[in-house]
């Protein structure tokens, strides 16, 4: 008779439930997640996966149900009480201190006297370098745990993060349960790699929910997938025994609708809406000549450090440039946002939350904020008008809840962006669009909808300048495909004639 008995889960949880007055954001979630397993977390934007992270972080109090961490109930009065449970969480947006170094950013969460910090709140040098060396080392990390995280590329300090995270749960003596929110949403190919052999690794250590909107990376990645959908665990299924088009359709309730692009060459007269010749800016980009045609989506390709997101700013006047010129609708001259606004360019930025939106103001007078006339009577802007005007936007986007009042900062990030794209699309006068990733951070459902749209504004005239997360988003969407290496561009595809391989291109960014 064995004496070998099964460790407790990591986590269970039992009917947990979350309500913010009338809106039950969480619903009856059950789960539970075993030592050594990764478990995909998805559903749209909205569909309550950020509210139940932020239980389990001790971000918020759950109202009914319990929490079981490593076989003990508890209830969280705040993160530190997370973390002294194990529970180790990497958001998209990091937290770490750029000023300080590796090693200081993983001891900081970890309680006095049980780690490089003494009982009277010094620091034990050797100590603290030691364990922070131990916690990259658990993960399979070489980082320097002197060098300093300002010098670090954002792939590794996403592994101080985790190693973070590992760091507290070693010390409180507890096994880890690291939670990634959306880690490779702004990563690069190459870097998703990286990241991906790191999360197989926590196997051994410990176990990680895994939150992504990319469902080949959660079907490669995990064990399990657990869906949300309106605040509920709809299904729970093993990677085996599903595909991407049924996590989909568990997702949004429905079968894909996207849609094949109608692709046509340029019409010899046809003039570009916006024209960049010979653009430099040292240090970033240099000689690049692009033109982008009324109705016409094009993609600009390259991995970080080509230069195309710079480019891209140049041309709304975000940033400057040495030399080169930059035409927008026949003016010719160094734009800047006021003037590109006015000549009828529109900008979603990569940053929404710093660069595009005003979180403390509500979401529909965010959508009117570029374009306050839309909603006016002269020089009044009206409440009602307003309110009506983002109401349609809502139902077009399908934007949620659907209570355009509310301020922007407490919706999902992926509606966050649908209202950031609306304030752009709701101009009468709308003649090119520059999208910076509008599709980072959104659901598949979502995804569709937003190119949709963009396909839509594109048919009615508007030139499209799309800096896309992938070489698939690129070639879904796009007439036109410039690759951007080092710098210089080093292809130009016209995909009315031209048919690039998926490997031709990626060859052309590395």
């Amino acid at each position: 008779m064995s004496d070998v008995t099964t460790p407790p889960a990591v986590l269970r949880l039992d009917a947990v439930s979350k309500s913010f007055g009338s809106n039950r954001a969480v619903r009856g979630v059950s789960l539970s997640i075993q030592p050594g397993q990764v478990i995909g977390l998805i559903g749209e934007n909205g569909a309550g996966k950020s509210t139940l992270l932020k239980i389990l972080s001790g971000n918020y109090r759950h109202d009914e149900g319990t929490i079981a961490v490593n076989g003990r109930e508890v209830q969280f009065r705040g993160p530190a009480d997370a973390l002294r449970a194990g529970i180790g969480v990497v958001h998209q947006e990091q937290s770490l201190f750029t000023n300080l170094t590796i090693a200081e950013n993983i001891e900081v969460n970890t309680p006095i006297g049980r780690g490089g910090v003494n009982r009277l709140g010094l620091y034990n040098w050797r100590r603290l370098y030691a364990d922070a060396a131990q916690a990259l080392d658990l993960i399979g990390s070489h980082l320097n745990p002197k060098t300093r995280v300002s010098d670090l590329s954002f792939v590794d300090r996403q592994m101080v993060e985790i190693a973070r995270a590992i760091r507290v749960s070693a010390a409180s003596h507890t096994t880890p349960l690291v939670i990634l929110d959306e880690p490779t949403a702004i990563l690069e190919r190459t870097e998703t790699a990286i990241l991906e052999r790191e999360i197989s690794k926590l196997r051994d250590i410990g176990s990680v929910i895994f939150v992504s909107h990319r469902l080949d990376e959660v079907m490669r990645i995990c064990d399990r997938v657990v869906v949300m959908r309106d605040g509920e665990l709809i299904a729970d299924r093993s990677v085996d025994d599903v595909t991407e088009e049924e996590l989909f359709r568990l997702m949004v309730g429905r079968e894909t609708h996207a849609a094949v692009r109608n692709r046509r060459s340029i019409e010899p007269a046809t003039k570009p809406v916006i024209s960049i010749q010979d653009l430099t800016r040292a240090g970033s980009y240099t000689d690049v000549s692009i033109d982008a045609y009324p109705g016409r989506v094009l993609a600009i390709l390259g991995t970080s450090g080509s230069g195309r997101e710079a480019v891209a700013r140049a041309i709304f006047g975000a940033e400057g440039f040495d030399s080169g010129s930059v035409s927008i609708a026949g003016y010719s001259g160094r734009p800047s946002i006021k003037k590109a606004v006015a000549l009828g360019v529109g900008y979603v930025p990569a940053e929404r939350k710093t660069e595009g939106m005003v979180g403390e103001m509500p979401a529909d007078q965010n959508i009117t904020l570029t374009h306050p006339g839309s909603a006016a009577i002269g020089p009044f802007e009206l409440p009602r008008r307003r309110l009506s005007l983002a109401r349609l936007w809502f139902e077009k986007l399908d934007i949620r809840p659907r209570e355009p009042e509310h301020m922007l900062q407490d919706f999902s990030g992926g509606n966050q962006q649908k209202v950031v794209l609306a304030k752009w699309l709701n101009s009468s006068d709308l003649k090119a669009l520059v999208l910076d990733h509008p599709l980072r951070g959104l659901d598949p459902g979502a995804a569709e909808t937003v190119n949709a749209q963009i396909r839509s504004v594109c048919d009615d005239g508007t030139a499209i300048i799309l800096i896309p997360d992938t070489i698939d988003e690129a070639l879904d969407i796009a007439d036109d495909i410039v690759v951007m290496r080092d710098g210089r561009i080093s292809g130009v595809f016209d995909l009315g004639h031209d048919n690039p391989a998926t490997l031709d291109l990626l060859e052309r960014m590395l």
